[in-house]
């Protein structure tokens, strides 16, 4: 894969703003997240019980997806607001189908999390599968 698409085909996906990502929905999980100084990463809690010596705990909705780029699932990890607006894209997916994109837009000082529905399939380096056998 090329370098300049590696950052697409991670784990936790962060596009670049104008870089897209086609993606096909999983699932939703509610779960409460908290900055780990020792571990230097953001850790996903069921609950609130072990919150000693994490920071910015917060609720949090994971929204796992099939990376078509990657050929793996990936999580984003999305606000209120944007996992709104990811349900209605979605909604209209599923009326009209097409493709789902995800991609991240500059607001202000932020990146925000977007999702845009594409009715022709124009991405030419995903290996045309069904969900079904990858999983």
């Amino acid at each position: 894969m090329d370098d300049d698409l590696r950052h697409l085909t991670k784990y936790f996906p962060r596009p670049k703003e104008g870089e897209e990502i086609p993606v096909q929905f999983i699932e939703f999980q509610k779960k409460i997240a908290a900055w780990s100084p020792k571990k230097k990463r953001t850790l996903y809690l069921e609950d609130a019980a072990n919150i000693e010596g994490l920071k910015r705990i917060r609720e949090t909705n994971l929204l796992k997806v099939y990376n078509w780029i990657s050929g793996h699932e990936s999580l984003i990890e999305l606000s209120n607001e944007e996992r709104k607006q990811f349900e209605e894209t979605m909604e209209l997916f599923l009326r009209h189908g097409g493709e789902i994109r995800y991609t991240r837009k500059k607001v202000g000082r932020k990146m925000v999390n977007q999702f845009r529905l594409v009715k022709k399939t124009v991405f030419n380096n995903v290996k045309k599968q069904c969900l079904a056998e990858k999983l």
